[in-house]
């Protein structure tokens, strides 16, 4: 009967295992297909070397490449 139990609950755990492996999509694949997308030009930007007092501004370029309006909200600076 040990056996049999043994047996059983090493098949259920097999079958919670494989079953976990199956590929779902990701939020951002959900929203690629629906809704607005922030598609940025450069992720990176790399200011180099800055001089004290010098101005640090720079422009982030980016386009909505989804199929409905992107509306930016509290947009702050760090």
């Amino acid at each position: 009967m040990k056996k049999v139990t043994l047996l059983l609950m090493f098949a259920f755990v097999m079958f919670m295992v494989t079953n976990a492996q199956t590929e779902t999509k990701t939020s951002t694949e959900q929203t690629a297909t629906n809704g607005p997308v922030i598609t940025f030009q450069n992720l990176v930007h790399d200011y180099g070397t800055v001089q004290k007092g010098s101005d640090g501004n720079t422009e982030f370029k980016f386009t909505n490449t989804g199929n409905e309006p992107l509306v930016l909200t509290n947009v702050t600076t760090s």
